[in-house]
């Protein structure tokens, strides 16, 4: 009898923890377009060395993925990762107004973020806040013809890593108690020198509770 009811009250157990793990475990799996905005100064402006001191808005697409764990129905941390690709950018130079087109360097962010989810049932909004570190994946040396003409060599920067932070708002909803959509709005500011970088990232995904 006593190995019976031990069993019984580990079979308990392990499905309450089941229970408790599906309900704190969050997979999600995202894209989204990234709208960088403008960054740099006509001031930077050094002939044969920055013909092109501004960098104009840019709206490469992106994904990721995160994990959350929820400590209650409502706060949960969670571990985000999120790759961005490349887009066309027309870059100026200030004293001709010669132009060249160039496509911005992919880079990759991971970061820790704090998550507070409101209200209850299938819709839930949510908002989100954290940091960490960006990287840069720049092409070490490339050759481009301008408008006008002329070859500009471009060098990728020796600082490929920056510290990120970034607030966002979203609004999940529950097709079931596994699976569920999400959309959120995400600002973010990649502390770079001698500009940071600021963006605004718009992501529609796919939830899954484990």
């Amino acid at each position: 009898m006593r190995k019976l009811g031990l069993s019984v009250l580990i079979l308990i157990f392990m499905t309450n923890f089941g229970y408790g793990l599906q309900k704190k475990l969050q997979v999600s799996l995202f894209a989204g377009m990234n709208h960088v905005f403008e960054y740099g100064s006509e001031n930077d402006y050094i002939p044969g060395t920055n013909d092109f001191p501004v960098t104009s808005t840019h709206s490469p697409p992106s994904f990721g993925a995160a994990f959350a764990f929820f400590f209650t129905n409502y706060l949960g941390i969670e571990l985000d990762g999120m790759y961005v690709l490349s887009s066309k950018v027309t870059l100026v130079d200030p004293s001709d107004l010669d132009r060249v087109n160039v496509d911005s360097s992919k880079h990759y962010s991971v970061t820790l973020n704090v998550i507070y989810r409101f209200l209850q049932g299938n819709f839930r909004p949510y908002l989100g806040a954290g940091g960490g570190i960006d990287k840069l994946m720049a092409k070490y040396y490339e050759v481009l013809t301008s408008e006008y003409g002329n070859d500009i060599t471009f060098i990728s920067p020796e600082k490929t890593a920056s510290p990120i932070a970034h607030v966002r708002a979203g609004i999940n909803y529950s097709l079931s108690k596994s699976v569920g959509l999400m959309m959120e709005i995400r600002y973010a500011v990649i502390f770079d020198d001698p500009y940071n970088v600021n963006s605004v990232n718009l992501i529609l995904g796919a939830l899954f509770r484990f």
